[in-house]
């Protein structure tokens, strides 16, 4: 076995003390084995933030892993055994325990692996060096490749030879600067970005899943505008995302959604953020719309996602920082709070993406369009085909929908004041008015 030395020590917290982790630690080693905390755990212990993701590596096979708990009583799910991955289930959290492993072939998307006995072996075939610390359940940490100074200095750095870490998996490219969002500092390490740049045709042949699940946990980020601004300067986006470009309005995006709104409606929004980056053309509200339907597709978004999206790019350029408060409840009447916020936030980011930049008199506009959202009280249509039903008004069938469209556009012109008598008489004077039409 080939062992790694200390180099430190943490302060275990979190998940890491509860006492069902104890107890899977504890199977493991009943069996025989050797288990130990690796990757973002570790990664997010010694930056003493929330820990949510338990990974674990084990130096025993897989199928005596799973034996080993559940002798234990702790539940097991064999969710990748072909490369040494099973996950433990427990009231405290979910445990995902891979086999030390090395990779035998790949082919930039897919890997064939064998287990090894090796922790050095296991570490050298990770992407970063901030992935590949590992610690013990009493906080010895194992750094094979300094991989906490990097961290502390805000440098992702791919362990060995950069371009061969890519060539493995493509997807790395996107995993380096989703890492950068979230725990680098500007420089980006240059010699990883030449290397993301040389091997960015790669990433033609990953999955769009893969590839909108990475765009997402980096849009995730507080602030990632600089970084996706790296990623089409080294010509990573332009080859699988050009229509993402508009960095300009997704710097005021971030802006507004993480820092300048005391909102706790408004939080960073990987959707309401990828919107802010989407470049539209100049070509109407039709194109700019069949456009965000396109991109939604080629990222397999689900089908609630693609509907929000093309809304909030169909809806923005309908909403001004002037417009008249009937409009704004028409508005918030047809779509709803939470549509007309997304509009409004795109809208707004848009407008102050492009000099001059907006006045505080115009900022305070667009707040109060925000405020309106926030406070919006629904209502209610106070007529329905029922109601046209029981009065004898009209006979069922479309004459009631129709009816009812114009009962609905008067109420909203009246400021939604009418009550159901007044929408009765209102429908009494169109039926009227069409029967003399007739005669």
């Amino acid at each position: 076995m080939t062992a790694l030395e200390p180099t430190g020590r943490l302060q275990p917290y979190g998940i890491m003390v509860a006492d069902d982790t104890a107890r899977v630690f504890a199977a493991i080693a009943q069996h025989g084995g050797k288990a130990r905390y690796v990757g973002g755990i570790v990664r997010d212990a010694l930056l003493k933030r929330d820990l949510v993701d338990v990974d674990i590596a084990c130096d025993l096979a897989p199928e005596e892993t799973q034996t080993a708990l559940e002798k234990a009583g702790i539940r097991v799910l064999p969710t990748g055994l072909k490369h040494g991955t099973i996950t433990a289930l427990t009231d405290a959290g979910t445990y995902e325990i891979t086999t030390l492993r090395v990779d035998v072939e790949t082919d930039g998307r897919h890997a064939e692996v064998a287990f090894t006995d090796s922790w050095l072996a296991d570490a050298k075939r990770r992407d970063f060096t901030f992935n590949a610390i590992y610690c013990d359940p009493d906080g010895t940490v194992y750094d094979p490749f300094d991989g906490e100074t990097d961290l502390r200095e805000g440098r992702v750095r791919f362990i060995g030879v950069a371009e061969n870490r890519i060539a493995e998996d493509y997807l790395r490219i996107l995993r380096f600067f989703r890492f950068q969002a979230w725990f680098g500092r500007p420089p980006v390490d240059p010699v990883g970005a030449e290397a993301c740049r040389k091997g960015a045709h790669g990433l033609i042949d990953i999955s769009a899943e893969r590839i909108r699940d990475e765009m997402f946990k980096l849009l995730r980020s507080r602030s990632p505008a600089g970084t996706v601004g790296d990623m089409i300067g080294f010509g990573i986006l332009p080859v699988i995302l050009p229509q993402l470009a508009r960095t300009d309005c997704l710097r005021i995006m971030q802006w507004l959604d993480s820092t300048a709104l005391a909102d706790p409606a408004i939080t960073p929004d990987p959707l309401r953020r990828l919107a802010a980056l989407f470049q539209t053309g100049d070509d109407g509200t039709d194109d700019n719309l069949a456009a965000a339907e396109r991109l939604a597709r080629a990222l397999r978004l689900s089908n609630e996602q693609t509907d929000r999206f093309a809304a909030m790019v169909a809806q923005a350029p309908l909403i001004d920082p002037e417009m008249s408060a009937d409009n704004i409840r028409r508005d918030l009447y047809r779509i709803g709070p939470d549509a007309f916020r997304d509009a409004v936030l795109l809208a707004w980011s848009t407008r102050a993406a492009v000099p001059p930049r907006c006045s505080r008199q115009e900022n305070e506009q667009w707040q109060s369009l925000i405020d309106a959202a926030r406070n919006w009280q629904p209502v209610k249509l106070p007529i329905q085909g029922r109601d046209i039903l029981a009065a004898g008004l009209a006979p069922a069938g479309p004459k009631i929908g129709e009816l009812l469209k114009q009962a609905e556009e008067y109420w909203l012109d009246h400021g939604f004041e009418p009550d159901q008598n007044e929408l009765k008489t209102y429908i009494v004077g169109l039926l009227s008015a069409g029967a003399q039409e007739t005669e």
